[in-house]
């Protein structure tokens, strides 16, 4: 994980053990304030508990199920972290139990490669195959497409060629369904490779 992950990681245990600490500490003020009224509702035999009393003895049942609601929603909410376009916010995903997904943004002149590292050139080139493999997975596309995407993807792979990939033209025509031949499997693998939180 990067800095930015870890950071972000961090953040949301360190917020959720603060919100933690906080209903814990309400609980504790409601339920010494629970213990002092009942010292004085008079129970007495065949008198009435009143408006106070009542609400005296309803109040561990309200902390009880505020704390239960509240360990519901913090623990079965995952804090998950996804890349994602350069500008984009934290966000906080749908649904009734949902988990904080930390989206980091990618900084300026990250797929720059710093003095022509071809092994940063690939790490960018195979993130951007991730992305777009991610954003055609499960739909529907046309022949014209998919022949489109492929060769968006090959077009990434060209320049950062590996010498264990195989030859770049038997691949190639792999991909273009040119030759049904089977492929390198290294090669194939980065081609059809997703990110893991597709």
């Amino acid at each position: 994980m990067t800095p930015t992950t870890d950071l972000i990681v961090l953040f949301r245990i360190a917020e959720r053990l603060t919100l933690t600490l906080v209903v814990l500490i309400v609980a504790a003020i409601v339920m010494i304030g629970f213990w002092r009224t009942v010292q004085r509702v008079d129970l007495t035999e065949g008198g009435k508990l009143g408006v106070a009393g009542s609400f005296a003895f309803s109040t561990p049942v309200f902390v009880l199920l505020t704390i239960v609601g509240y360990a519901y929603v913090s623990l079965s909410a995952p804090i998950t972290v996804t890349p994602a376009a350069a500008g984009q916010a934290m966000q906080l995903a749908g649904g009734s139990a949902a988990g904080f997904i930390g989206v980091m943004p990618v900084p300026p002149g990250a797929d720059t490669a710093p003095d022509g590292d071809p092994d940063h050139a690939r790490a960018v080139a195979d993130r951007k195959i991730r992305s777009l493999n991610c954003l055609a997975q499960g739909r529907e596309m046309t022949a014209r497409q998919e022949d489109d995407l492929a060769l968006v993807k090959l077009d990434l792979m060209a320049p950062v060629w590996a010498a264990d990939w195989g030859a770049q033209d038997a691949f190639r025509a792999w991909a273009t369904g040119i030759d049904p031949a089977d492929p390198n499997p290294l090669a194939r693998a980065t081609f059809n490779a997703v990110h893991p939180v597709c």
